[in-house]
């Protein structure tokens, strides 16, 4: 499965393939509590029943992963951080070692390639920031591959890449 994560009001790719899942982030979604509870009682699935309930296992059922984001202070947009943050469960409460550092093991066996859009204007150091900021993601959810474009204008972003 491949998964196009996004912000906009209006989504414009409708040119995708069939194969993809599209999640608009401006909905209506609780912010994670960080009650753990998706990894202890849950196993896999936010206690909170609304449209970001399933987050974790949607992240970790997907081979390719699509963020196209607002930079904001060199980061993901609030929305699409929210969702994010809600897919923790994508991981088990376990530690193992990537890259010299401690990160949690995944839950889903699924080696993902990440690719963001960031749009938006920014200076150069957020754009430093956003790239550190995503390569990091990148380690945390065990990507085979990162890859992260930037473009100041939405309609610069043609079409969306794998």
């Amino acid at each position: 499965m491949n998964l196009l994560i996004h912000d906009l009001e209006k989504c414009p790719f409708q040119n995708l393939r069939n194969d993809f899942e599209i999640i608009n982030t401006n909905v209506k979604a609780a912010p994670c509590q960080g009650c753990f509870q998706c990894w202890t009682r849950n196993a896999g699935y936010c206690i909170y029943a609304d449209k970001f309930q399933h987050s974790g296992a949607v992240i970790g059922n997907s081979e390719n992963i699509v963020i196209v984001s607002k930079i904001c202070y060199g980061g993901y947009s609030p929305s699409v951080k929210r969702f994010l943050d809600r897919s923790i469960s994508d991981s088990l409460p376990f530690l193992t070692f990537r890259k010299g550092k401690t990160y949690h093991i995944n839950r889903y066996k699924i080696r993902r390639n990440l690719t963001v859009y960031f749009y938006g204007e920014c200076s150069s150091f957020e754009q430093e920031t956003a790239a550190e900021y995503v390569a990091c993601h990148a380690v945390n959810m065990d990507a085979g591959t990162h890859k992260i474009i930037f473009t100041e204008h939405l309609e610069n972003l043609g079409e969306i890449h794998l």
